[in-house]
């Protein structure tokens, strides 16, 4: 029957410890002792009755427990049986438990009981029956076995399901039916017990077995329940104490001489004690703990609005306020700047490189990064201004009060000296900058939305300077921005128009001065028939994401175009085509590239793809599994602009490139024995050692392409050779060179 009653429960909250498992909300008396204290104290009288032969008049005394004592006495061990079911029954929601059940219908059968061992008293009126104490003792033995095994019971599964209205009333009528089977084993059937008691001789040794079955049941529980005790589960204590007192009171039972004596009174007193304690256990956890705990969630139901009302006008990773809190903050200082003639300055930031420290370090870092320059911007700031975050590494500065543009220069100086001091994530130590855009209110605005959309564009124009430094904004940056958006409107119509064109720079093998590839270099035919250099349109294109589909037209048609050129006293050219971050990180570059060789007839060997370090770094994992998928095409790799990136060793062994280019910059001072030469040298070195080919870009003049040849840099590329031209001049070029 309590097999079929389990239940899983059913919904998250309902999986709760029951009385035998830990709480945290009312740690009860009985919980915080050592059980078995409390059980030696109480444990003096029987063993002081019991040791000491001066008590004997004690423990042949018939006056000792009168009738209407022990009457007095069963009746209150009935009450608190009663309570116990009372509590138990009417328990709510989660501590409806088996346990508990267990505990309150069991007691109620034990009250039942013991009022038919009252009832059946030596002394009291007739019930049904006549009174006697084999009656008595029947009543006795059937509520302290099935007290016993309830209290096993519930020690041997400290955590139970949760039972149903209809669960509940069949455990009911199963404990009422066990006590009715115990009155009608007495009233109607007296013959089927055996003789426990024989007037004038007392016990029999039946009734002290019987006794001592109790006995060994209990231990069982207690054992089970001190233990359960030891690991701090709640409640364990008091039934615990309950089982060890129940013992004291059975082996009482097990000396006395006649039902009237001091061992018959101990008894019955330990019995109303145990019951105190397994009332105690029920009341906490069925009605004090729910009160207790529903204080509690009352108290976290108050912790989360706080939260809520927190996170409605604070990010939640920094702490600093956001968009609607910044807003309020703002139309304060604007108040505050109408009413003493002063303006607010506002300060928009974003930090420099920020996505490289995310995608290298992960989020986590950039995560750590965010939190640490929040708190240094506010040590920067005086109490009266606000610094807030408006998302992703952009943060938003309003400083209250200010006079004029040169009063606000010393709050730049230390917030750029605060955000530089190093930062250790990770055992990596990270230095940051920002890039700082500044609009005055109200002079430049006079709404938050307005002051924000200016500082963004001031922003902008601080990141193109170079970051690390912060531009005031002015109303020739607003021409700048309505530019880049006419631009961005342009570059869609140019695509759609077809008005891109390649022109190619020739890639020359040092040593023999044959052209051996060429570079395919992006150009943007305008309507009136001119070209725009790629330095104008690029970035809007990056920052737009039109650059996917230039890219892939740029692809197709170098690879189309070079399909066509012949071989010239060697190998068929090859053609290079530089790759964006953005179509790595938009995936597809493999299907797209498989396409514009299949399209063309291009031999795979005959194309070159120029990656920049910052794609290689931009995201490890991924970046290098398509590489090496790239790779598996046949293609050519070449790292581009090496040495002005992130230059490290350890990608140039993972990815599986061809060549290295050396960046323009380190060949100004060739020849001199500068830093510059050092450089180079060093990454043809470098080539070498990893048996990579070099090629040098920006080669300007004879002298320098001799030193690069004579170092050992196997290609040139630059004006010395020829400047980028269109395909159809590409093919005479290389016949005159040959």
């Amino acid at each position: 029957m309590l097999g079929a009653m389990a239940q899983v429960p059913s919904r998250i909250g309902d999986v709760v410890p029951d009385i035998a498992e830990p709480r945290k909300i009312i740690p009860t008396p009985g919980s915080q002792r050592r059980p078995w204290v409390l059980v030696l104290v109480l444990a003096l009288p029987l063993l002081l009755f019991w040791a000491m032969p001066s008590l004997d008049f004690l423990k042949r005394s018939e006056s000792v427990f009168p009738v209407w004592l022990h009457t007095v006495g069963e009746l209150a061990a009935v009450v608190i049986a009663g309570l116990v079911f009372v509590s138990a029954w009417h328990a709510q929601g989660r501590e409806r438990r088996l346990n508990v059940m267990l505990l309150g219908c069991g007691f109620l059968a034990v009250g039942l009981l013991d009022l038919g061992h009252l009832l059946s008293y030596k002394g009291m009126p007739d019930f049904v029956t006549e009174a006697a104490p084999q009656k008595a003792i029947a009543f006795w033995l059937s509520a302290r076995y099935t007290a016993a095994i309830v209290l096993l019971l519930v020690a041997l599964r400290p955590v139970s399901p949760l039972l149903d209205v209809a669960q509940r009333r069949l455990l009911l009528m199963a404990f009422l039916a066990l006590a009715a089977l115990g009155y009608a084993s007495q009233l109607a059937w007296p013959q089927i017990w055996p003789t426990l008691f024989v007037p004038g001789l007392g016990l029999t040794s039946t009734k002290i077995a019987a006794e001592y079955g109790i006995v060994l049941l209990l231990l069982a529980a207690a054992g089970l329940l001190v233990r359960q005790t030891a690991r701090n589960q709640y409640s364990s204590a008091d039934l615990a104490l309950a089982a060890l007192v129940t013992i004291l009171s059975e082996l009482c039972f097990t000396l006395y001489a006649n039902v009237n004596d001091i061992f018959s009174l101990l008894g019955h007193g330990y019995k109303i004690v145990a019951y105190w304690f397994i009332y105690r256990a029920v009341f906490v956890v069925a009605v004090r703990e729910p009160y207790a705990r529903l204080s509690e969630e009352v108290a976290e139901r108050q912790r989360a609005e706080q939260r809520l009302a927190f996170l409605a006008y604070h990010d939640p990773l920094t702490g600093l306020p956001n968009r609607a809190l910044l807003h309020d903050r703002m139309e304060q200082a604007m108040a505050d700047a109408r009413r003493n003639h002063t303006q607010v300055a506002v300060l928009l930031l974003d930090l420099d490189q920020f996505k490289t420290v995310n995608d290298s370090l992960g989020h986590g870092a950039g995560d750590q990064l965010l939190a640490t320059a929040a708190r240094r911007l506010q040590a920067a700031l005086r109490s009266s201004d606000t610094v807030g975050r408006l998302g992703g590494d952009e943060f938003l500065i309003l400083l209250r009060g200010v006079k004029d543009r040169e009063s606000i220069a010393p709050v730049l100086d230390s917030l750029q000296a605060r955000l530089s001091e190093p930062v250790l994530i990770d055992g990596a130590e990270l230095r940051v900058s920002a890039s700082f855009g500044i609009v005055m209110f109200p002079e430049q605005g006079g709404d938050l939305e307005t002051l924000q959309r200016r500082a963004d564009t001031a922003m902008y124009h601080a990141k193109a300077s170079g970051r690390n430094c912060h531009r005031f904004f002015d109303d020739s940056m607003q021409g700048d921005v309505q530019d880049r958006m006419r631009m961005q409107v342009g570059l869609a119509r140019a695509i759609e128009a077809n008005e891109f064109e390649l022109h190619y720079q020739p890639l020359i093998d040092l040593k023999t001065g044959r052209m051996v590839g060429a570079e395919a270099l992006l150009r943007w035919r305008l309507p009136d028939g001119s070209l725009m250099p790629p330095a104008q349109f690029i970035p809007v294109a990056e920052e737009s994401g039109l650059i996917v589909r230039i890219g892939a037209w740029v692809l197709h048609e170098a690879c189309r175009q070079a399909s066509l050129w012949p071989a010239i006293n060697g190998p068929a050219p090859w053609v290079a085509v530089n790759l964006s971050a953005l179509q790595f990180r938009q995936g597809g570059l493999e299907t797209l590239v498989a396409a514009a060789l299949r399209d063309s007839g291009l031999a795979p060997g005959r194309l070159e793809l120029e990656l920049t370090e910052s794609i290689l770094i931009s995201d490890p994992a991924s970046v290098l599994a398509a590489v090496t998928r790239l790779k598996a095409q046949g293609v050519m790799l070449s790292i581009d602009d090496f040495g002005t990136g992130y230059s490290s060793l350890s990608y140039l062994t993972r990815f599986p490139v061809d060549k290295l280019k050396i960046d323009r910059s380190f060949l100004q001072d060739l020849g001199g024995r500068g830093q510059g030469q050092t450089i180079v040298e060093a990454v043809i070195g470098l080539a070498s050692n990893l048996g990579l080919a070099c090629v040098a870009e920006g080669v300007e003049t004879a002298e320098v392409a001799r030193l690069l040849k004579d170092l050992g840099c196997g290609y040139g590329q630059g004006y010395y050779f020829a400047r980028p031209m269109p395909a159809e001049q590409l093919m005479a070029f290389a016949r005159a060179q040959t």
